[in-house]
């Protein structure tokens, strides 16, 4: 009997790509969408702030985002840009035009490149600009007062292009918008992504974990593992990038072999390989149920206590 070729690679790359609306990345989606189209109805760019720990889907929310801009207003309609540890001002700018093409992208002065840019934003029809990894600005994790005028200067030049802003990155950047006036009046809408709490937010996990499942059956692939859900949730901790990890990672384990169904084994493997114990339970699918269960019920005490758990409301009160 002749072997169904595995496209893994397909599938692994469907995986990896998947934007699964839920919660806060919904609705900052679709607040992004709303930024973008503000314009045709002669209104002036915003500002969008999205947030929170790592693993959560900030990146995965930015690059949807320039897809959805790309498809419906063009390649230039969307500029999202990556920041490295001790990015400056200056090299943001720079980065923006380096992705505008510019072949004198880093040369002038900070104020010169902020007026090549917005000469740039204008000619090309720019509706947004995305700035990943905002912390990286921040140094030692507390914004002074120069970096905040900065910032904010920045944006004053770029106010009469009619682009839209959003900013992305760890906790510590919201100290930017809590810290200055006018910064709040240009960034109006923050949203908070956090990671998903049992059990609170286990109907919306299953929902993302049969999404995942479909599409693996949609490639001609199956898996077979009882309290798949639940393991994972345990695996993962309720971040989104672990998920897609330990799903392409055990994928591949199967394939390799030339498996269609993916095991209980290649779940194991693959978590032992993606997962660190710091981040989740490494052996979530070497365990009986009720261990699992009760590590993600002390897992939620945990993080009802720790602060990135705050929401707004909370870090604004202090």
């Amino acid at each position: 009997m002749q072997q169904t070729k595995i496209d893994a690679i397909g599938l692994n790359r469907s995986l990896l790509t998947m934007r699964i609306p839920h919660g806060n990345f919904k609705a900052a989606f679709e607040r992004g969408q709303e930024l973008m189209s503000l314009r045709d109805i002669g209104m002036p760019g915003s500002g969008l702030m999205v947030f929170g720990p790592s693993g959560v889907g900030k990146t995965t929310l930015t690059h949807a985002l320039v897809a959805y801009g790309h498809k419906h207003f063009g390649p230039d309609s969307v500029m999202r840009i990556q920041l490295a540890s001790g990015a400056t001002i200056k090299g943001m700018i720079s980065s923006l035009l380096f992705g505008f093409g510019d072949p004198r992208s880093n040369s002038g002065t900070a104020q010169e490149l902020s007026h090549r840019l917005k000469e740039t934003i204008r000619a090309r029809g720019c509706r947004m600009i995305i700035i990943d990894e905002v912390q990286h600005l921040i140094p030692g994790g507390k914004a002074s007062e120069m970096l905040k005028d900065n910032i904010l200067n920045t944006f004053k030049i770029l106010d009469d292009t009619g682009v839209s802003f959003l900013l992305a990155g760890m906790e510590s950047m919201i100290q930017l918008w809590e810290g200055d006036e006018q910064i709040r009046s240009r960034f109006q809408t923050t949203y908070f992504l956090n990671i998903l709490v049992y059990p609170k937010d286990r109907p919306t996990w299953r929902g993302i974990v049969k999404k995942y499942v479909e599409t693996i059956e949609a490639y001609g692939m199956s898996v077979d593992c009882g309290d798949l859900d639940d393991r994972l949730y345990a695996a993962c901790k309720g971040a989104m990038r672990p998920l897609a990890l330990i799903l392409t990672s055990a994928i591949s384990l199967a394939a390799r072999a030339s498996e269609p169904i993916i095991t209980n084994e290649h779940l194991h493997l693959a978590t032992q390989k993606q997962v660190d114990k710091r981040d989740g339970l490494s052996n979530a699918f070497d365990l009986d149920i009720e261990t699992i269960a009760r590590f993600y019920r002390e897992a939620h005490t945990v993080h009802k206590l720790a602060p990135v758990e705050r929401g707004l409301a909370d870090i604004l009160s202090q």
